[in-house]
């Protein structure tokens, strides 16, 4: 591999930021690869929903063409969502 081709792995990242770093490259154009082991308790974040592959990326392109984080773009199609189904249901159920 030449060194024109070799580049640098950021230092410090986030989770989400490692993730989309990693969507958008390749590890085998880096050099200084090193194995390296890590563990994440998922459990306390209840929250997760499997979605369906294609479906995560076309929402992690839409959250990029918007300037915002996949996240926040699924919290905001949800949160209207919601809020518009309330409002034909005509308010909360208790």
């Amino acid at each position: 591999m030449s060194n024109e081709n070799v580049r640098e792995v950021p230092d410090e990242m986030t989770l989400a930021e490692a993730a989309e770093f990693w969507d958008e490259h390749s590890f085998l154009d880096y050099e200084d690869i090193e194995e390296v082991h890590f563990s994440v308790d998922l459990r306390r974040n209840k929250n997760y929903v499997d979605i369906d592959a294609n479906l995560a990326k076309h929402v992690r392109m839409i959250a990029r063409q918007q300037g915002v984080s996949a996240r926040q773009l699924v919290n905001q199609w949800l949160q209207e969502r919601i809020v518009r189904d309330i409002k034909q249901a005509g308010g909360p159920k208790a």
